[in-house]
């Protein structure tokens, strides 16, 4: 099912921030308890490697900036292992120690002691880590560790928050039948991608898409092939355009499709992708009233419009709308 794409990190979400501002305090009073050099969460990403999302703001901390910058995959950190294991590790003196021998963070940042605690979504998954890293051995006692998993708790509580938060917000914006965006999500998103176009002054493309006889699918066959076909379009809609349009079933036999492009033949050279895609369309439906040996097709309509950008988007769909109406008539005929 299509969803509103989200951000590789999750701690760069903007509804993030409140929850951001409550972690680096914990962040923050943990450092202090252990009096350890700096402390961190680290977020894990299994295309993308290890991100620092927050580090202490306390004076020993050598580097209270994170960086943008990833640590690869395959690098020998401390949070690698504790995210592999999805077990706490307490290692007071990494010096001499051959497992660390290509550590960066030992031999580059010179933190010989760490103690991490995994962070986890409410299914299990790895979010990331809560560490401290500091450049003496230490002897930390038992209590101070335990107290690392209050400090998980009140993380991973807010991770709880945030899926539930993403989950409702996706089905407020979600066509259930097609799993792609409703009206509102479509929307929301091309509003986004529109305020983009004009600050870059990129070209804006409209699709607008609708099964043709909708009444002939509901009527001959049942509203169960009815649905069959328009999942079929909303199907060969999501295969056929790139990964920087957005796309949405924006009524009842509706969609559109909005990009950036370079001129018109960006957008024919989708809608015959989607119509190449709709031949090869099987229609599965043990309810139909009778056999089903036709495919699904359609009428469109596309409108490019050119920097600078001055129409809204309600224009820009009318526009499209449009051109798509005059496609169904010369279909007709």
């Amino acid at each position: 099912m299509v969803k509103l794409k989200t951000l590789d990190w999750i701690t760069q979400d903007e509804s993030m921030a409140a929850s951001l501002e409550k972690w680096q305090r914990v962040v923050d009073i943990m450092t202090n308890l252990l009096g350890a050099t700096a402390g961190y969460i680290i977020e894990y990403n299994e295309k993308h490697g290890y991100r620092a999302a927050l580090t202490s703001q306390n004076p020993e901390n050598p580097n209270p900036c994170v960086s943008d910058k990833p640590e690869p995959l395959d690098s020998n950190i401390y949070c690698r292992r504790v995210i592999q294991s999805k077990l706490a590790l307490y290692e007071p003196d990494a010096a001499g120690k051959p497992e660390w021998a290509d550590n960066p963070e030992l031999t580059e940042d010179g933190y010989v002691s760490y103690l991490g605690i995994p962070l986890l979504w409410p299914n299990g998954t790895v979010f990331g880590t809560l560490c401290a890293f500091d450049k003496k051995p230490t002897g930390y006692d038992q209590s101070l560790q335990e107290l690392m998993g209050v400090f998980r708790d009140l993380i991973e509580a807010d991770l709880r928050l945030h899926e539930q938060y993403k989950i409702m917000h996706n089905l407020s914006m979600t066509d259930p039948l097609t799993g792609m965006n409703n009206r509102a999500g479509f929307e929301m998103l091309a509003q986004q991608k529109i305020r983009i176009a004009k600050r870059y002054k990129h070209n804006i493309g409209i699709i607008f898409i609708d099964l043709d006889d909708m009444k002939h699918w509901n009527d001959d066959f049942g509203h169960a092939a009815g649905d069959a076909a328009l999942r079929a379009v909303g199907e060969a809609i999501q295969q056929s355009i790139r990964e920087v349009d957005i796309c949405g079933r924006v009524g009842g036999d509706e969609f559109a499709v909005l990009g950036y492009v370079r001129n018109r033949g960006d957008l024919t050279t989708i809608v015959a992708r989607v119509r190449n895609a709709l031949t090869h369309a099987k229609l599965n439906v043990p309810t139909s009233k009778t056999p089903i040996h036709e495919t699904p097709e359609i009428s469109s309509g596309a409108s490019v419009f050119f920097d600078p950008i001055d129409r809204s988007l309600e224009d820009m769909i009318a526009v499209a709308d449009l051109e798509m109406y005059r496609d169904k008539k010369k279909r007709r005929k």
